[in-house]
């Protein structure tokens, strides 16, 4: 159960933040090429509706599995993850900032993908809000694969 939980959660996060990662690195400069501006809002929203699904199929895994990881590989389950034993540690201020950054991310991409970026496609203010919420998750996705590297390396 565990080496699943770890697989599933690995996978996971490569899913969504190499999505991520292609929407900005890959599809939207390619937009930028398109000459119609309907043509180009119209293939973001088609890919952009079809990587939400898989995003959050992505994102419950990771909120899944990772209270498994944790509990199996560490011993810590979740009444013990602000306790002041865990805060103690380098490993347990990595554990912190992450769930922080998560739950920032969780609500950030909720916004994103079910209020701003639905509204997207008519508004050029929802458009340049919907790039910002984008850009600024995909920066938050790094840091926590950074807590991610300090939590396995020991904080």
């Amino acid at each position: 159960m565990l080496k699943l939980a770890l697989f599933l959660h690995i996978v996971s996060a490569i899913f969504w933040v190499g999505g991520m990662l292609f929407l900005s690195l890959v599809v939207a400069p390619f937009l930028k090429t398109m000459p119609d501006p309907r043509d180009r809002s119209k293939v973001y929203q088609f890919v952009g509706k079809k990587y939400r699904l898989f995003g959050w199929i992505a994102i419950i895994l990771l909120v899944i599995t990772g209270p498994i990881i944790l509990h199996g590989f560490y011993g810590i389950t979740p009444s013990m993850y602000f306790s002041s034993t865990t805060l103690s540690t380098g490993f347990g201020h990595a554990l912190v900032v992450k769930l922080i950054l998560v739950a920032f991310l969780l609500t950030s991409s909720l916004v994103h993908d079910f209020f701003i970026g639905p509204r997207a496609r008519g508004s050029k203010s929802y458009s340049l809000i919907a790039k910002i919420f984008g850009r600024g998750n995909l920066i938050v996705a790094l840091f926590i694969i950074i807590c991610a590297v300090l939590i396995r390396a020991g904080g």
